[in-house]
């Protein structure tokens, strides 16, 4: 059986989420990031695994894909479907369940795994499920933090076992039966932040992506713009995170 980590970092990040879903939709990483992973997805029948709070799946089904929505997370389920059930989406096809209870075999267009296999021990195994679920057409998009060297307070708490540098990525896509379409890093505006409170010990404060002041949110529309701009059309050298598309190895 493929494990997540430990019980305090699941529920980490599902306070990390649970925080969040009040801006499920003015968020700028969240909103920046759906919107570039949104034009890699197939057409077709999709599989958002650890779908979180909905903020994904509801683009999805919103672009005329067909969802099926999974967390581990009994509350993060929850909240997914209420999203989508207030954006007028169906909520039926959301479910509970680990990437090795997907019960469907070669039925997926797509596969959509947002900062999911940081969090599981044998990432390579759990990438070899995803690819079983895929047609044999089919394309996996996947995210996961990125730069071994920021590893830190936020990884702890949040559950996640490892940063991915590229070649890590790469090598546990190929090991897993894939082919690699396209590698990408991402947000690389939260590198120097994330630096600093890795050396100071601290978490970083990301209350900004939440906060209700003006300053605040002025802020935010202003790292929205820098995203929309810039970090999605342009490859950067580096960033916080890593994103790939791949298909069945030949």
């Amino acid at each position: 059986m493929i494990e997540m980590k430990e019980d305090s970092g699941q529920r980490g990040l599902e306070d990390h989420y649970e925080q969040w879903f009040a801006h499920i939709e003015s968020d700028f990483r969240a909103t920046s990031l759906n919107r570039l992973v949104l034009g890699l997805v197939p057409q077709g029948r999709v599989l958002d695994l650890g779908c979180g709070s909905g903020a994904l799946s509801a683009e999805l089904w919103r672009a005329g894909r067909r969802v099926v929505s999974q967390d581990v997370s009994e509350r993060m389920v929850a909240m997914c479907a209420t999203h989508l059930a207030r954006r007028g989406h169906p909520s039926e096809h959301v479910r509970l369940g680990s990437v090795d209870t997907i019960a469907e075999r070669g039925a997926f267009d797509g596969v959509v795994a947002l900062d999911v296999i940081e969090h599981i021990e044998d990432d390579v195994a759990a990438l070899a499920q995803l690819r079983a679920a895929l047609t044999p057409a089919g394309t996996l998009v996947i995210s996961v933090p990125a730069l071994r060297v920021l590893f830190g307070a936020k990884d702890v708490a949040v559950g996640h076992h490892r940063r991915y540098d590229r070649a890590d990525l790469l090598l546990a896509l190929t090991k897993a039966g894939f082919r690699v379409t396209s590698c990408r890093y991402w947000n690389a505006l939260g590198i120097a932040p994330v630096w600093i409170s890795n050396l100071l010990n601290r978490r970083l404060d990301e209350s900004l992506r939440y906060s209700h002041s003006p300053a605040k949110r002025a802020l935010n529309r202003l790292l929205r713009l820098w995203f929309e701009r810039v970090e999605n059309p342009l490859a950067l050298p580096l960033g916080m995170t890593l994103i790939a598309t791949a298909r069945l190895a030949d």
